[in-house]
Parts: structure tokens; sequence; C-alpha cells
């Protein structure tokens, strides 16, 4: 199956911020809806195919009631999760994109949504394409690279687009 584009997807400061006010089940920061519905608009723009988890989300068992609330919220804007990065230890988020890229090559195009930069720098082929949204949603994302590939200064713009009032 050709993937063509992905995102690959934290959860905590891009699609909710410390002022989220929607719970989980657990009572931990919920999604915040426009967020999501910012995001389906920008891949639906760029044609992405769904997301792979990298956030501490995929973390969850398939049947804990946050796991289903996040597939419920990101599924009611018509976001699949296409998959989940593996690490050995949750400080090597790039490494997880990494090896999840070289198992998977029908990936032609992808950008990482994070508010934590981890190491992705050490890696070109990954920072190129890093969006860094500090915390502060993915309405604020920008590209760190100063280099960006072309698929991170589309989705941004995407994202510019589907953002406007």
């Amino acid at each position: 199956m050709k993937m063509s584009f992905v995102v690959f997807l934290d959860i905590d400061g891009v699609l909710n911020t410390r002022t989220t006010c929607e719970r989980t089940p657990s009572y931990y920061h919920g999604v915040d809806d426009s967020r999501a519905e910012l995001l389906s608009k920008a891949m639906k723009t760029v044609g992405a195919s769904g997301v792979v988890l990298t956030t501490d989300w995929k973390t969850l068992k398939e049947d804990d009631e946050d796991f289903i609330y996040l597939k419920r919220k990101l599924g009611k804007q018509g976001i699949y999760i296409l998959g989940k990065t593996e690490e050995k230890r949750a400080s090597d988020r790039e490494e997880g994109v990494k090896d999840y890229l070289e198992e998977h090559p029908e990936i032609d195009e992808f950008v990482i949504l994070d508010d934590n930069k981890f190491d992705f720098d050490r890696y070109d082929n990954l920072w190129e394409r890093f969006l860094f949204t500090d915390g502060r949603g993915i309405e604020n994302a920008v590209d760190l690279s100063g280099t960006p590939r072309v698929e991170a200064i589309v989705f941004l713009d995407a994202i510019k687009e589907a953002d406007k009032p």
C-alpha cells in the first residue's frame, strides 16, 4: 500500500495545551476539537494518508479508555491512526521515527509535529521535516531547520490557510 504523505504526531502541546479545558476519561488534558479540525484540514490539503503516533499516548493499550477517546476524537475529523513508533527510551523519539521510516519504505513524504525537539536535528532527513509547536498548539507550528523540505513548507502553508477565520 502506498501511503505517500504521513504525519508523525505528538498530541500534548500540538492538539492540546496547558490551557485545554477538555479532559480524557482519566482526567488528563484532552484533545481540542478546533486543533484536531485544523490538523484534519491541513492533512486533506496535502493528501496525507493518516498519522503515526509518536506521542506518549501510544503506550496506552488499544482498549484503554483514553486511547479509545483519542481514536474517537481523531476519527471524528477523519484522521486515521496508521501506526505507532517504538523506541527503547521515551527520550529517543527521533530514533522511533527513523526506524519506522526504515520499516515502511512506502512512505514517500512526511512531516513531524512535536512540541519537543528531542534530537531530531541529528538527522537532516527528519530535521528538515520537523515542525515545532513549543507547546502552543498546531496553529503555532514553525520550521526550525532553516532549510525545510517542500512537504514541510506545504504543510505549514496548509495549517496557516486552515487557521484563517
